[in-house]
């Protein structure tokens, strides 16, 4: 397996400490709009890219369609997220991130880009450089591996089709 253990350990404490740094930052949301780390998933995925059905949307969050509809109604119930008829396929609902969502995502993602500035200042400016270099091709390698879990691509239908009876 290409990669050394110490750089597979270093990118797994990576991975943790950005998970507890985007924690925090739900941790630092108002009372009535704590969401958990799973429903944020959900609100981000329908904030960033657009109205999609649940099936899609299970599918972005790695989870089955039972469990992104039980996130989804817990959302839709707070008012953040809302159904929607699709507008060619009556048969279809469609699920919209509200305004209030959309800032609830837009407040978390501005933590976590505050929270990022400060970590990144810490670091000597070549160390800064190698990241701003190499980090595109760590991307793309995650997506060589297959798609990454909430990224589309152009190709990808934001809504699955209906399926025919």
């Amino acid at each position: 397996m290409p990669g050394s253990e110490q750089l597979l350990d270093a990118m797994t404490e990576v991975s943790r400490q950005l998970l507890r740094l985007m924690t925090q930052c739900l941790d630092q949301l108002p009372e009535g709009d704590v969401v958990s780390a799973t429903q944020y998933r959900a609100l981000a995925a329908l904030a960033r890219r657009g109205p999609r059905n649940a099936s899609v949307l299970a599918e972005e969050l790695g989870v089955g369609r039972p469990a992104a509809t039980k996130i989804v109604d817990r959302l839709v119930r707070r008012r953040l997220l809302r159904r929607l008829r699709h507008p060619a396929d009556r048969r279809q609902v469609i699920l919209e991130a509200t305004d209030r969502g959309r800032e609830i995502v837009r407040a978390v993602q501005q933590c976590r880009r505050r929270r990022l500035a400060r970590v990144l200042a810490e670091l000597e400016p070549g160390a800064r450089d190698a990241l701003e270099r190499d980090l595109p091709a760590l991307l793309v390698a995650f997506s060589v591996g297959g798609p990454i879990p909430g990224r589309r691509t152009d190709l990808e239908p934001a809504v699955a089709p209906s399926k025919a009876r």
